[in-house]
Formats: C-alpha cells, sequence, structure tokens
C-alpha cells in the first residue's frame, strides 16, 4: 500500500494488523501525539455499526489493564478509532501457541481481566464479549504477562442502550452466561462468567467451549482452590456467583499461587509472549 496514506491529516496507515466482522487494524503513526498507534477502521454499514463506533470512542476508562480508543476522526466511508499499541498477540494467540497453561500463570492472567472488569463496571459499564481473543498480551519473553482488555463495540453502558437488532443476543456463544442466553438483561455478573470461560480455557487447554458449557473434573495439577474460584466464576446461576470482581479477585489471591521466572508450561517449554509486529514500516 501507499505508505503516505494519511487520515485526518494526522494518522500515516503503516501496514495491516488485524481484521473483524465490521472493522480493519492498521499500525499507524500519529503525528500529534508523535507515536505508534493501532488505528481500527470500523466500517459504515447503517447506524448500529457507526452507534458503535461511537461507544467505543465515548468508554474511556483508563486502566492499566483496558485498552479503549483515545482519539478518533472520520475516514471516508469509515470510522477511525485510535489506541494503544498492543503488539504481544492475543490470549487466542497465546492459547494455540501453547495449549494449556500453568495454573499459576492462568491464575495471574485471569486475575488482570478481573482487574480490568472491576473497572469498567464500576464506571457502569459491561463489556459483554470477555473472551481470549479480545484480551490482549503486551510482549513479555521472560516475565509476567501484562493482559489489556480489548474491543468495546458492543459494550453496554448505565443508559441500557442495546447496539444489536432487537431479536439478537450478542457475544459469543460459549461464553455468553445462561442468563443471556434465556433473554434476560447483560449485567457485571454476565463479564464475570465469560472470565470464568476464560480460566477454563486456559486450565483444560480446550477450544471455544459450548453454550451452558458446564467446567467439569478438575484436571490434574491444578490446585482445588483455584478450580473452586472458577466453579463460582462459572456458576449458570448468576446469585450463586461473586458479587463482583473484586470478591472474586479476593478469592483468588487466597489461592496463594507462586508464579515463578522464568515460565515454563507444563511440559518444561519456555512459556514466552512475543512480539508479534516487529519493526514498524518507515514513514513519512
Amino acid at each position: 500500500m501507499d505508505e503516505a496514506w494519511v487520515i485526518g491529516g494526522r494518522f500515516t496507515m503503516l501496514d495491516r494488523i488485524g481484521a473483524g466482522g465490521t472493522s480493519r487494524v492498521w499500525r499507524a503513526y500519529d503525528g500529534a501525539e508523535r507515536r505508534y498507534c493501532a488505528a481500527k477502521l470500523v466500517r459504515r454499514r447503517g447506524p448500529t455499526s457507526v452507534l458503535r463506533a461511537v461507544r467505543e470512542r465515548a468508554l474511556r476508562p483508563a486502566h492499566p489493564h483496558v485498552v479503549t480508543p483515545y482519539a478518533s476522526c472520520a475516514a471516508g466511508e469509515d470510522v477511525l478509532l485510535a489506541m494503544d499499541l498492543v503488539s504481544g498477540g492475543s490470549l487466542e494467540t497465546l492459547l494455540g501457541d501453547y495449549g494449556r497453561l500453568p495454573p499459576a500463570y492462568a491464575a495471574e492472567v485471569l486475575d488482570q481481566v478481573l482487574a480490568a472488569l472491576g473497572h469498567i463496571h464500576r464506571a457502569g459499564i459491561v463489556h459483554r464479549d470477555v473472551k481470549p481473543a479480545n484480551l490482549l498480551l503486551e510482549p513479555s519473553p521472560v516475565g509476567a504477562p501484562h493482559v489489556r482488555l480489548a474491543d468495546f463495540g458492543i459494550a453496554l453502558g448505565d443508559d441500557g442502550v442495546r447496539l444489536t437488532t432487537t431479536g439478537f443476543t450478542v457475544g459469543t456463544p460459549g461464553y455468553l452466561a445462561p442468563e443471556v442466553l434465556d433473554w434476560n438483561r447483560p449485567g457485571p455478573r454476565q463479564d464475570l462468567y465469560a472470565a470464568g470461560m476464560v480460566g477454563w480455557r486456559m486450565l483444560t487447554g480446550a477450544g471455544d467451549p459450548e453454550p451452558r458449557q458446564r467446567i467439569g473434573a478438575r484436571p490434574g495439577g491444578v490446585p482445588p482452590m483455584l478450580w473452586t474460584v472458577l466453579s463460582h466464576l462459572c456458576d449458570p446461576d448468576p446469585e450463586r456467583r461473586f458479587v463482583d470482581a473484586g470478591a472474586a479477585r479476593r478469592a483468588l489471591s487466597s489461592c496463594d499461587l507462586d508464579l515463578r521466572f522464568p515460565v515454563q508450561t507444563l511440559d518444561g517449554e519456555p512459556l514466552q509472549i512475543f512480539d508479534h509486529l516487529g519493526p514498524p514500516p518507515p514513514h513519512a
């Protein structure tokens, strides 16, 4: 592509790094802030996609484990959302590379996800699509993981406005809490259920869960208290889940797991989060 392609007189589009159903993501250089960023181009396919872009731009709860847009502009038939560039891939990528994760490592990832959820829930936001693909990772060749919750395009705020067509449930089926599948209004405990299913994937090495999936028997090597925390997060009855993300984090901390470095997989392989993007292309 033409490296001189500039949007809004500010964002120099460099290379494409991802795509979704209604969006494409580019690495870009933000001339106003003099830094690289991820530029998400959201297609204007009717009012819903535009409203989702506006909603995502409006949700800016600053937190070390949350990534939301910091700027936006019109881009022809698209809307550009600029956000921090997170180059370590996603938890989905990590699970694809390594499969089942060590319990202490999985617990650290889960704790960071819950920290992010606690923050957005206190701001009156329900994410509604917590899953490994939306959990981005900073590169970490030897240290602890650093997780960032992304993609707030279908988040639900205090205003209760649904950015979907009436009669359709949004989200990813295996991570949707049973009460949402039964057409109840989404709430924070829906996100806790999804976080629990993310934990289930990390501790089992399994693929995406099925709708209304039960977590089943505790895998060998997983501490009983950690599996108990997971069972509460994934309880089909929202009233039996933790009251909020903070309560879940407190229960998780009581598991007293020791994350040692360098981290190794259960097979003894070094567990590393590499930079998936590499050096940026040159820009003007």
